[in-house]
This record gives structure tokens, C-alpha cells and sequence, in this order.
């Protein structure tokens, strides 16, 4: 009864407030000029705060998992070659199957991972998931634009100019510049007036739950038709395949605790909200993106409970 209690309490408040968000937008009560709104004040401010506060706390010194930061690089490596590999023999259609790379290696890991690993070990979590943040977000743009640029309509795209730009893009993002700005401070052991840091703390503390109140406003489950088959198929890969090879790498290289919880989140999370915007932003396959982050998000939530489940009856949560 303890496990499940531990893992409802966990996915029940993510649950919450995303069904709240699909129970408003279905509502009417919020319009799409409304969610373009409650996405650049996420992204730009509340999340970056967030951030801010999880990696100025951090003892870099003492609680810096150098081991968890390689092996989540070479995972998302690994998981990104090996999809390019088996799904341009097994995959016909190339706009498809740039959705199917990349959401086998991206992951929601802002939106949805930082809050579930705050869910589970509190600060403790909140710590180890955003050690990940700052490498998750450049390795996921790198590599996805990538396969974007690679799987275009347009064959005269620039890859070298789509990567240049995507590493401006990089140095002037908001989630990027607050982490990395929270770890010089607290590498520094600069102290922030207490005046002040209430202050910031208050606004991160936004960030979450105003995320996934603008995520579950963004489902949509009406429009999978005509594309299920392949969605499911997408579903199975993100939320069972890739969680259940990494899983076991995990617990091998001896991964306990919120360091476990924080590479489980950020591997069995579903589908980056991202993914939709970039495949409308080259032509690719953008309503098979959009279907594929709408359901793996719903269905995410039996499959994480069961993953948390199983941690913890395992004894390593």
C-alpha cells in the first residue's frame, strides 16, 4: 500500500493541474492568444526563475554528480543514433520518421520531469533534475535540428547556418542563461539578500504548476484520426521502449534515490511540447508531432506510476 501511495502522491498533483488546464481550454475559458501568452511567460520567465533558485542552492562542491551528467549525455547519444539507425531501415515515410527520432531521444524534460522529481524527493529532487536541465536542453536542440534540417521539405536548407543559429538560439535561452547564471553564484558563494531571494523564490515557485496548466490546456485528443496506428506506435517507443532499456543501465551504474528519479523522468517522460513547434517550423510532419505530444502526455501518466511503483518496490526510491 506504501508504494502505491508513494507513486499516487507523486503523479496525483501533476494529474491535477494538467486536467484543470484541459478542463479550462475546453471550457472556452482560455484562447489560444492566451496560451501563446502562458507559454512566453513560463519560458521566459517563471521556469527560468525556477532554475535559478534549484541550481544557486546546489553545493556544487559536495552534491555535483559528475557520474549522472556523462551517463545522461551518452544515453541521449546512444538513443539518438540508434533510432536514426533502425528507422531509416524500417520506415518508409521520412517525415515520420524525423518524429520518430527525435521523440525517442526528447523528452519533456521541463515541463514535466522537473515537477514529478520535486513530487517524489523534494529538494533533493529538484537539485538532481536541474544538474540535467542545462545539458538536456543543449544536446535535445542540437540534435533535433539536426534531424529536422536533415528530414526537411526544403533540400537547399543550411545545415551549418541552422546550427549556427541554433547555438545563438542556445546562448540567449532563458532556462540556459538562469542555470548557468545559478551556478556561477553558487560556485562563487555570492549570498543573495533575503529580501531579494524571497522574492525570486516566489516567482520559481510559478513555474511549475502555470507549466503544466498551459500543457494540459494544450491536449487535444480529437485530432489522432487518421494517424493512430502510428501514434500508438510512437506512444509504445517513448513511454515503454526507451524507458525499459535505459531503466536497467540505470540501476546497473548504481543510480539510487533523486538521482535515480531525475534520469527516469527525464528518459520516461513524454514528448517535448517543442517538438510540435519545430516540426511546424520546417514542414515536418507537424499534426503527426502534435498527436504524438497529446497522447504520450495522457498516456504518461499510468506508465510513470507504474515505473515509480516498481522503483520503489525494488527498494531503490
Amino acid at each position: 500500500m506504501e508504494i502505491f501511495l508513494f507513486s499516487f502522491n507523486a503523479i496525483a498533483p501533476i494529474l491535477f493541474i494538467m486536467a484543470l488546464g484541459w478542463f479550462i481550454s475546453w471550457r472556452g475559458h482560455i484562447g489560444e492568444n492566451d496560451k501563446l501568452f502562458l507559454n512566453k511567460l513560463c519560458f521566459k520567465y517563471l521556469l527560468p526563475f525556477q532554475l535559478f533558485c534549484s541550481t544557486v542552492s546546489i553545493d556544487f562542491y559536495a552534491e555535483f554528480n559528475s557520474k549522472m551528467v556523462i551517463f545522461c549525455i551518452s544515453v541521449i547519444l546512444a538513443i539518438a543514433i540508434a533510432a536514426f539507425c533502425i528507422f531509416t531501415i524500417t520506415m518508409k515515410d521520412r517525415h515520420k520518421r524525423c518524429i520518430f527520432i527525435v521523440c525517442a531521444f526528447r523528452s519533456n524534460n521541463i515541463i514535466y520531469a522537473l515537477p514529478l522529481a520535486i513530487n517524489m524527493f523534494g529538494d533533493a529532487g529538484l537539485k538532481a533534475a536541474a544538474m540535467l536541465v542545462p545539458i538536456t536542453i543543449i544536446m535535445f536542440n542540437l540534435l533535433s535540428v539536426i534531424a529536422f534540417v536533415y528530414y526537411s521539405q526544403s533540400s537547399d536548407t543550411d545545415m551549418a547556418a541552422a546550427l549556427k543559429h541554433t547555438l545563438i538560439d542556445i546562448c540567449k535561452n532563458p532556462l540556459i542563461t538562469s542555470s548557468i547564471l545559478g551556478i556561477i553564484i553558487s560556485l562563487l558563494g555570492i549570498s543573495i539578500p533575503q529580501s531579494l531571494e524571497k522574492g525570486i523564490f516566489a516567482v520559481g515557485a510559478l513555474g511549475p504548476s502555470t507549466a503544466l496548466l498551459l500543457l494540459g490546456s494544450q491536449i487535444d485528443l480529437k485530432k489522432l484520426t487518421g494517424n493512430i496506428k502510428p501514434v500508438l506506435g510512437l506512444c509504445l517507443m517513448r513511454l515503454i521502449i526507451v524507458p525499459a532499456i535505459t531503466a536497467p543501465f540505470m540501476v546497473y551504474f548504481g543510480f539510487t534515490g533523486p538521482h535515480l528519479g531525475a534520469l527516469l523522468v527525464a528518459f520516461a517522460a513524454p514528448c517535448a511540447v517543442t517538438n510540435m513547434i519545430m516540426a511546424k517550423n520546417y514542414n515536418v510532419a507537424p499534426e503527426f508531432s502534435a498527436q504524438s505530444v497529446y497522447l504520450t502526455t495522457t498516456l504518461s501518466i499510468a506508465t510513470m506510476f507504474g515505473y515509480i511503483s516498481l522503483f520503489r518496490w525494488l527498494g531503490l526510491f
